[in-house]
């Protein structure tokens, strides 16, 4: 009987254990599974540097960026005129269909009243003055021009002076302080690839900064103006309306471009970005502060963009050599030195000459009344003569002038008459003649025909003679540029046009004549 009472015993005193120990890890279970189910607190690592170079570059140029706005009244009988495709203003369109998509945010159809126009823009001090560069056209005709600081403090600032033909102003403020500049760059020793920053007020977004590389160097006839004094820098970093007029800025923290212009289809960033070289923005700016405006050089020619290769080696030179004289003005300095249509201009003051870019960049660019040696390939010799630089602006004058003023003109060039139908005529003088091989100096030659041009799809070619346009019926005999400008005013849109032109038979290499016809567009 005690044995079986102990053994009893022995049992309850084991299943309390065992229930003790099942207790012990069901509980510790229990706990570990509450403990898993908290969530762990979150903790901010201490601040530690990271890639810094484009903030570095940021965080110095900001204070010299500076946000533009402008105030101007249009007026209800004025059509604004499309510009360059100005990344600047608040989008709009120019009213007109754009296959080319080159946008300008200024643009749009005349108003029905007149209204007061906001432009935004950006530009950058360069001067702890108070002069500040920017886009002409952010601040073209404005009445009223708002700086915003980065302190946030606004200015009212006066124009300097601007440039159409590089899209280049200069505005200065009057802060009462010093203020933070920004530095040039040699914009020459930009290659494709490298890196570089945008900073401007895309939206109104002021000090917004956007990266990318530079895509392309020296892009010319962007947008329908084609300016022959623009050519850009090309990027991918992101340009938008309010960018104009900001500065492009190398890693070294140096502005090598002002940002432009902008091709898209949506009129916002599609990727591609034109800024205007630092090294020309340097050389408008320093002339603007000091005169109020750009004086370039002229001599007085036009000459062949792209000519054919086969026209240098029927000189005997290769294609590419010079550029080719296609006409000289009259009264110019090149026609008082005794350039000819047909020279080819192979070097100026020792620098070759490989295209009209570069003549242009050294003529242009030349001190007015500076004697240059100019060398030209002539009848298969080579010779140089000194050529005196006029004020482009006068020779451009001096043309309009003689077109007006009714003198006989048949046996000069004309100027290289343009025409809306895409066409460019002169008159044909004894050198024309030679070098085309011409039995008459009667009627204008056709020296250029624009790609895409009516004057284009109606077959109108280079070196052919124009003798007899008849426009609608009325029938006008042409003996040169004189008669030829009387025809042109009956050129509506609409008319039917017929010339009747010489054009030389490549089986006989004689002239033949015949009819031409076209729609005035």
């Amino acid at each position: 009987m005690n044995n079986r009472r102990l053994l009893y015993l022995a049992l309850i005193v084991a299943t309390l254990s065992i229930g003790v120990v099942i207790g012990s890890i069901v509980s510790g279970g229990v706990k570990a599974t509450a403990l898993q189910e908290r969530p762990a607190t979150l903790v901010i690592p201490d601040p530690v540097s990271l890639s810094n170079a484009f903030s570095k570059i940021a965080e110095t140029l900001e204070p010299a960026v500076v946000n533009i706005n402008t105030e101007s009244t249009v007026q209800a009988t004025r059509q604004r005129q499309p510009g360059p495709g100005a990344p600047g203003g608040a989008p709009g369109g120019n009213g007109q269909a754009d296959p080319f998509n080159f946008f300008d945010f200024f643009g749009g159809p005349a108003p029905d009243q007149d209204f007061r126009a906001r432009n935004l823009g950006t530009g950058f001090i360069v001067d702890k003055a108070g002069y500040i560069v920017t886009n002409q056209h952010v601040v073209d005709g404005a009445e009223k021009i708002t700086v915003r600081l980065w302190d946030k403090s606004e200015h009212q600032a006066k124009l300097i002076g601007g440039d159409e033909e590089t899209d280049l102003a200069v505005i200065k403020i009057e802060a009462g302080r010093d203020l933070s500049a920004a530095r040039f760059g040699n914009s020459d020793s930009v290659k494709v690839g490298d890196w570089v920053l945008a900073i401007g007020s895309p939206f109104n977004f002021d000090h917004t900064v956007t990266a990318g590389i530079i895509s392309a160097k020296g892009r010319e006839n962007i947008g329908p103006d084609n300016r022959q004094f623009q050519s850009f820098l090309q990027t991918d970093a992101a340009i938008n309306p309010g960018n104009s007029g900001g500065p492009l800025v190398s890693m070294q923290g140096e502005v090598i471009g002002v940002n432009t212009a902008i091709i898209s289809e949506t009129r916002q960033f599609a990727g591609l970005g034109f800024a205007l070289p630092s090294s020309t923005a340097v050389r408008i700016y320093n002339q603007l502060v000091q005169n109020g405006k750009v004086i370039r050089g002229s001599i007085g020619i036009q000459y062949t963009s792209n000519p054919d290769p086969g026209l240098f080696r029927a000189f005997g030179l290769q294609p590419g050599a010079g550029v080719v004289v296609e006409s000289v003005i009259a009264g110019s300095p090149a026609a008082r030195a005794g350039l000819r249509p047909g020279d080819i201009i192979t070097e100026i003051e020792g620098t070759k000459i490989n295209g009209g870019a570069g003549l242009l960049e050294i003529v242009a660019n030349s001190p007015v009344g500076r004697n240059i040696q100019v060398k030209v390939h002539r009848d298969g010799r080579e010779q140089t003569i000194p050529v005196t630089i006029e004020d482009r602006a006068k020779v451009i004058n001096d043309v309009a002038a003689n077109r007006d003023n009714g003198a006989p003109n048949r046996g000069e060039p004309g100027g290289g008459l343009n025409t809306e139908l895409g066409i460019r005529v002169q008159g044909i003088t004894p050198d024309v003649q030679r070098q085309f091989g011409l039995d008459s100096e009667e009627g204008v030659i056709i020296t250029g025909v624009d790609t895409d041009s009516v004057a284009q799809e109606a077959r109108l070619a280079r070196g052919m003679v124009i003798t007899r346009v008849i426009v609608d019926g009325q029938r006008v005999e042409i003996a040169g540029i004189d008669d030829f400008r009387r025809a042109e005013r009956l050129f509506k849109s609409g008319a039917n046009v017929a010339f009747m032109v010489l054009r030389k038979n490549p089986q006989t290499n004689a002239y033949v004549s015949g009819f031409l016809a076209l729609t005035v567009p």
